[in-house]
C-alpha cells in the first residue's frame, strides 16, 4: 500500500499559499488525477486543536459528545456552538464516572481549511493535530518546541501544548503524581530553539532522571515516521466526514456487484437449461402416449389424432415426474384391449381412473372390452351423458 502523501499547515502560516506551494510539489499525475494519487492525510498545528478533560455521569457512547460540549464549555474561549468536538479517549472510573479526552477545533477554520483544499483539487482522507501524530514512549515524557508552542506527551499518552515560556508548569502537569527523580525527558526541536531555550530546559533536570536533546530541521519527516505509531484521532467525523463520489462508491461496490450479476445469470441459465429439459421431456413423454395409443384407434389412423385427447394429462408431468401414473394406466387401457379397435371421442385420464366416451359403439365391442377390463382388475361402470353418447368409467380398487 502506497504511503500517504502529508500536508503540514505550519503554525501562523497561509492555508493558501502552503496549500499551493504543495500542490505544486506534486508530480503531474498525482495532481491532476485523484483516482491514481496517493491518499492525502493533512498535519493542522496542534495549537489550535486544544485538548481538555471532563469527567461526566456515565452516559450512552452516542450521547458523550453533546455532554462533554456541556463539561467544558466555560473553559473554552468563545461559543461552544462554533467549536467542532472529537473525543479522544473515554474510560469509566472506579467511581462509575466516564473521564473524557477532548480534543476542540474551530468549525470555520476547518470550514476553510477544506474550502482551499477543495480549490486546489485536493481531498484528505483526514486531518491530525500534528502533535498527535507523536508516539508516547514509556517511561519517559516527550517534548517538541514548535515556535512559541511547546507539545508535552506524558508516557500515558495524555497531550497539552503549553507557551514554550512555561516548561516548569507544564512539567508539573506531566509528571502529575509521579515523584521527581523517575521519568526521563525527551526534547525535540530545531537547533535554534535548542540553543534559545536551553537554560530553561536544564533547569528541569532536578526533577527527572535524564534529559536527551533531540535535533529537528524537518519536523514533518519526524512526524510521518510516527504516525502509524501514534495512531491519532481523525477530525473529519460528524459533520466533517468524509463524503465519497458517486465515481469512488462504484470503485468500492463494483466487484461485488460484479459477483453478484455473474450468479444471478448463473441461476437464469439454470432455469433455462431446466425449462428446456423439462419441455424435452414432455415431448418425449407425448410421443410414446400417442405411439401407445394408437392401438385404441381404428386401423389406418393417424396417430396424431390421439394427442389432443390426451394433452390434458401432460399438465400433471413436471420436469421432475417419476414414471407417470398416467401413462401406466394407459398401457394398462391398452394391454386390456388387445387387438378390439376403439374410436374415442373423449378420453379423460388420472392415476387408477379412466373416463372414456364413445360416439358409436355395439354392445358386442363394449361386452368384449368390459370383459377384457375386469380382467386387467379394473372396476367397470356404464352411463350415458345428456347427448347420449356412452360413457365408461374405470376404477382401479
Amino acid at each position: 500500500m502506497n504511503q500517504p502523501l502529508l500536508l503540514h499547515i505550519p503554525t501562523g502560516a497561509s492555508l493558501e499559499t502552503t496549500i499551493a506551494s504543495f500542490k505544486l510539489s506534486l508530480s503531474p499525475l498525482a495532481a491532476d488525477d485523484a483516482h491514481s494519487a496517493p491518499v492525502l492525510v493533512v498535519l493542522v498545528p496542534a495549537a489550535l486543536v486544544p485538548r481538555l478533560s471532563a469527567t461526566l455521569p456515565n452516559v450512552p457512547s452516542h450521547k458523550l459528545r453533546h455532554a462533554a460540549a456541556y463539561a467544558i464549555e466555560d473553559r473554552l474561549v468563545g461559543d461552544i456552538e462554533l467549536q467542532h468536538l472529537t473525543v479522544v479517549d473515554s474510560r469509566v472510573a472506579s467511581t462509575g464516572q466516564v473521564e473524557l479526552e477532548i480534543a476542540s477545533i474551530e468549525r470555520q477554520w476547518l470550514n476553510k481549511l477544506l474550502s482551499e483544499l477543495d480549490t486546489a483539487g485536493l481531498k484528505p482522507i483526514a486531518v491530525y493535530a500534528d502533535a498527535d501524530c507523536i508516539a508516547s514512549k514509556p517511561g519517559d515524557v516527550l517534548l517538541w518546541i514548535d515556535g512559541e508552542d511547546s507539545h508535552w506527551i506524558t508516557p500515558a499518552g495524555l497531550r497539552r501544548t503549553w507557551p514554550v515560556d512555561a516548561l516548569q508548569e507544564a512539567l508539573d502537569w506531566s509528571l502529575g503524581t509521579t515523584p521527581a527523580g523517575t521519568l526521563g525527558l525527551r526534547v525535540h526541536a530545531s537547533a535554534a530553539n535548542l540553543q534559545r531555550h536551553r537554560p530553561a530546559i536544564d533547569a528541569l533536570r532536578t526533577r527527572l532522571v535524564s534529559i536527551q536533546l533531540h535535533e529537528l530541521e524537518r519536523p514533518l519527516d519526524w512526524l510521518g515516521r510516527e504516525l502509524e505509531a501514534a495512531r491519532p484521532h481523525n477530525l473529519l467525523h460528524n459533520e466533517f466526514a468524509l463524503q465519497q463520489t458517486h465515481s469512488e462508491r462504484w470503485q468500492r461496490w463494483r466487484w461485488p456487484l460484479r459477483i453478484a450479476a455473474a450468479i444471478v445469470v448463473v441461476f437464469l441459465a439454470q432455469i433455462v437449461l431446466d425449462l428446456t429439459m423439462a419441455a424435452s421431456r414432455a415431448r418425449t413423454l407425448e410421443e410414446r402416449i400417442a405411439i401407445q395409443a394408437s392401438a385404441l384407434l381404428p386401423p389406418a389412423s393417424a396417430s396424431t389424432n390421439v394427442v389432443p385427447l390426451l394433452e390434458r394429462q401432460l399438465v400433471t408431468v413436471t420436469s421432475r415426474s417419476a414414471p407417470s401414473p398416467t401413462l401406466e394406466t394407459l398401457n394398462s387401457l391398452i394391454n386390456a384391449s388387445g387387438a378390439n379397435p376403439m374410436k374415442l371421442d373423449v378420453m379423460d385420464l388420472q392415476p387408477g381412473r379412466a373416463t372414456l366416451q364413445f360416439g358409436s359403439a355395439t354392445p358386442e365391442e363394449v361386452a368384449a372390452w368390459r370383459r377384457a377390463w375386469s380382467a386387467e382388475g379394473w372396476q367397470v361402470s356404464e352411463r350415458n351423458d345428456p347427448q347420449g353418447a356412452l360413457v365408461i368409467e374405470l376404477v382401479r380398487p
